[in-house]
């Protein structure tokens, strides 16, 4: 009796525990619309506005529309089919509607580069992105930046440049304490030169301009050189014979390192 009984209860657990053998707790269901996880930089990246050339001449547009910014009669007149040539020709984007010939002119701009005495100006008040890079962008922000008296007072009257000092050490003039940039630029464009001394100094000038240009020195891996430098570099070719209007930056390369071997790049 008893064993049967033990058997009975064998059979009851083994009915019992041997039927949930294999079986697993239902999992929840993924949900299709989980959030994903993002990176920090992407979530600042999704944050940050994207430089848009599009956008900003846009926003411009709508300020002249508006009358916050005047611009000369020929803006709003209709535009010319050469101009919607050029832009078919350049590839850049139209609005899908009409536009004007100041418009159109903005946008052919956009694929200009800037202009070295707007670069100037505009580093000067410590402008940087699109403005930077065309052109038609840049003058606007010129225009926004003279529009106001003291910032176009701060331009007239800043400090003279370091080349700017140089064409007068060049030519032996003395250099006006307070001299401004605008003053220096009166005197050069003043001075009677010869043909010779002319393009002795573009050459000088020009030379100066691409050796401190950071692309150029990139190709040699040249730090930055002073003017002070370029002109012991130049004084030593020509000592030596050489035409100073024949004397490419690339000559000068390696002279500028052997006066100060610390410009190298290591």
């Amino acid at each position: 009796m008893e064993f049967l009984t033990a058997l009975i209860l064998l059979l009851v657990f083994g009915a019992i525990f041997g039927g949930k053998k294999g079986k697993r707790r239902p999992r929840k269901k993924a949900s299709s619309t989980r959030a994903k996880t993002r990176t920090p930089a992407t979530r600042m990246a999704a944050r940050e506005p994207k430089p848009d050339p599009y956008t900003y001449l846009y926003d411009y547009w709508k300020e002249v529309s508006e009358g916050k910014v005047s611009v000369p009669g020929w803006y709003n007149e209709q535009v010319t089919e050469a101009q919607l040539q050029r832009l078919r020709d350049d590839g850049i984007r139209l609005p899908g509607r009409p536009i004007t010939k100041g418009q159109a002119s903005d946008l052919i701009g956009l694929g200009e580069t800037v202009e070295p005495s707007q670069f100037e100006l505009l580093k000067f008040f410590k402008v940087t992105g699109l403005p930077l890079k065309h052109y038609s962008i840049a003058s606007i922000e010129i225009n926004r930046l003279m529009s106001d008296p003291e910032k176009a007072s701060a331009w007239i009257n800043r400090p003279a440049s370091p080349l700017q000092k140089e064409y007068y050490r060049y030519f032996n003039l003395t250099v006006p304490k307070g001299l401004t940039a605008t003053e220096a630029e009166e005197t050069i464009a003043t001075r009677d030169l010869s043909d010779e001394e002319e393009d002795a100094w573009y050459s000088y000038s020009s030379a100066i301009e691409e050796l401190q240009d950071k692309d150029f020195r990139e190709d040699y891996e040249m730090k930055k050189p002073s003017i002070t430098v370029i002109r012991q570099a130049v004084e030593h070719h020509v000592n030596r014979g050489a035409n100073i209007s024949e004397l490419s930056p690339d000559d000068l390369v390696e002279t500028i390192l052997a006066i100060k071997p610390d410009l190298r790049k290591t």
